[in-house]
């Protein structure tokens, strides 16, 4: 019984998840900042704004989707505008030091190889370093070729 029990959780896991194999590219990656989430965020609208083309940043692709005091929504368009990607950061306080933790991810919204040569990561590396939280006090940045595909061959 116990056997069957087990066999129908791992069918029904297997074939009733609404997404079992991603099939876009995307990276996912987590920062811890030395900061505020308030200061964090606002520096991360801030550069999404600038490197929106509605500000006259011709090269940038941007577009703020959606921004609240935890979460931030953009969308980014390749130059060719064949490719799209979701952008989203998630920002926490952490209990302990009142300082910020940030969950970031980029998806591919088209139907690509999931080898994008990391230009996933490079959406989301670009914002942090043109903002310039990459060199905030007790920035680190974690993520790996598992949880960003084409990590390792990113070159922003």
């Amino acid at each position: 019984m116990r056997s069957l029990l087990l066999a129908s959780a791992f069918f029904a896991g297997l074939f009733a998840s609404p997404a079992p194999v991603p099939y876009h590219a995307f990276c996912r990656t987590l920062w811890l900042f030395g900061l505020p989430c308030a200061d964090v965020g606002t520096k991360l609208l801030q550069q999404i704004q600038a490197f929106s083309p509605l500000n006259g940043c011709e090269k940038c692709h941007y577009i703020l989707v959606s921004a609240t005091n935890e979460s931030i929504h953009a969308h980014h368009t390749s130059s060719d505008k064949l490719h799209v990607e979701s952008i989203e950061f998630t920002l926490h306080t952490t209990i302990l030091t009142g300082s910020c933790r940030v969950s970031a991810q980029s998806s591919s919204l088209t139907f690509t190889s999931l080898l994008d040569d990391g230009l996933n990561y490079c959406n989301l590396h670009d914002l942090l370093t043109a903002s310039g939280l990459n060199l905030a006090p007790g920035f680190m940045e974690m993520t790996s070729e598992w949880a960003c595909l084409s990590y390792g061959f990113a070159t922003c």
